[in-house]
């Protein structure tokens, strides 16, 4: 059993991303917050008389605060910024509780989602997300994570899962590019409109949509922003 994964209620392990991330973020983005603050404030009557420097007008209001109440007050500013992006960090960190009947994804407050353990053939990382396979290929859990591979293996593996390298389809995927003829214009349209939600970081409305293209019979991958998809394999229940 590696760091970062440990065991948890009943017969599981809790995969989690290492304590350095975790804590680091909670600390370390307020501190940072509030140093940029600070260096803002310090540097804003310089550049406030640069003619040629963008953004002259907060620079000006920012330097023509009384001091040292101006410079303590972006600093806290800075700070609250930093807690916010902490906060936000917190709300998308995702856990994985590992146990032979079942594997439990949890992320932030939201509801927490499961496969059942008899489902998963396989396990493995694509491209920074966990993905759960079974044995006709379909995907059972694509989540996105920051967790150690080292830490996701050991957990799966302590419970008897399979884990492999990669992607056993991966071959499979084929990039999507607009008015692609193999998705059809329903899966079209539901990829352009993911497509839109990816370049505006929307990551719930990604997610919802990658969803809704799976329940119209394809598979959705990622990579360095560009979409790639498969069919979904057929059932007879589905």
């Amino acid at each position: 059993m590696t760091q970062d994964s440990s065991p948890v209620t009943g017969n599981a392990t809790l995969a989690v991303e290492p304590g350095w991330l975790r804590y680091g973020s909670v600390l370390g983005l307020p501190v940072l917050g509030g140093l940029i603050g600070w260096l803002v404030a310090l540097a804003a009557g310089w550049v406030a008389g640069l003619r040629w420097a963008p953004f002259q007008g907060p620079f000006e209001l920012i330097a023509s605060l009384p001091q040292p109440a101006g410079t303590l007050g972006i600093a806290g500013f800075g700070v609250l910024a930093g807690i916010g992006f902490s906060s936000l960090m917190a709300a998308e960190r995702l856990s994985v509780a590992v146990a032979p009947e079942r594997v439990e994804f949890r992320r932030g407050r939201r509801a927490p989602a499961e496969v059942a353990g008899t489902d998963v053939d396989v396990v493995f990382l694509d491209r920074g997300a966990l993905v759960l396979q079974d044995s006709a290929g379909d995907e059972l859990a694509r989540e996105r994570t920051g967790i150690p591979a080292a830490t996701l293996r050991a957990a799966f593996h302590e419970h008897g899962y399979r884990w492999l390298k990669s992607d056993p389809y991966g071959g499979e995927f084929e990039l999507w590019v607009p008015e692609t003829p193999a998705v059809g214009v329903r899966v079209d349209s539901l990829l352009r409109t993911r497509a839109h939600a990816l370049k505006k970081r929307n990551d719930t409305d990604a997610a919802q949509l990658r969803e809704a293209i799976k329940r119209a019979g394809f598979l959705v991958r990622d990579e360095k922003k560009q979409q790639y998809f498969r069919p979904r394999p057929q059932r007879n229940e589905d």
